[in-house]
C-alpha cells in the first residue's frame, strides 16, 4: 500500500510542478469556463500557483518517502497498534477457571 502510494503522490506531484501550470493553468480554465471554478482559477492565479509549489514539494518528499524507505516489519506494525495484545509477556498471569470459585472434576462449581 506504501508502494502505490508513494507512485500517486510522485505523479500528482510532478503533474502539479509549477513549472507545468503555465500549460495545464490555461487549459483547465478553458475546460472550466463559465463555472465558479473556472472564475477561481482565473480570478486568483497567484493563489493557484502557491498551492501548486507546496502540494509539489510535499508530495515529491512524502512520495519518495515511501518508495525509498525499507518496509516495516510484523514487529513494527503491532507497536503501532495501541489495542493488539503484546507477542511476549515478561510476567506469567495464572488463568482461574471462573472469577467465583474452581471447577473440580465433577463439573460442578464450588463457592470459596
Amino acid at each position: 500500500m506504501r508502494r502505490i502510494g508513494g507512485v500517486v503522490l510522485t505523479v500528482t506531484g510532478f503533474l502539479a510542478c509549477p513549472c507545468h501550470l503555465i500549460l495545464t493553468l490555461p487549459l483547465l480554465t478553458t475546460l472550466l469556463a463559465g463555472t465558479a471554478l473556472g472564475s477561481f482559477l482565473t480570478h486568483n492565479a497567484g493563489f493557484v500557483y502557491t498551492g501548486a509549489a507546496i502540494y509539489f514539494v510535499v508530495a515529491l518528499a512524502l512520495g519518495i518517502r515511501f518508495l525509498l524507505a525499507p518496509a516495516r516489519t510484523n514487529r513494527d506494525m503491532a507497536a503501532a497498534c495501541p489495542t493488539c495484545p503484546p507477542v511476549a509477556s515478561e510476567r506469567h498471569v495464572p488463568e482461574t477457571a471462573a472469577l467465583t470459585g474452581d471447577v473440580h472434576t465433577s463439573g460442578r462449581l464450588e463457592r470459596r
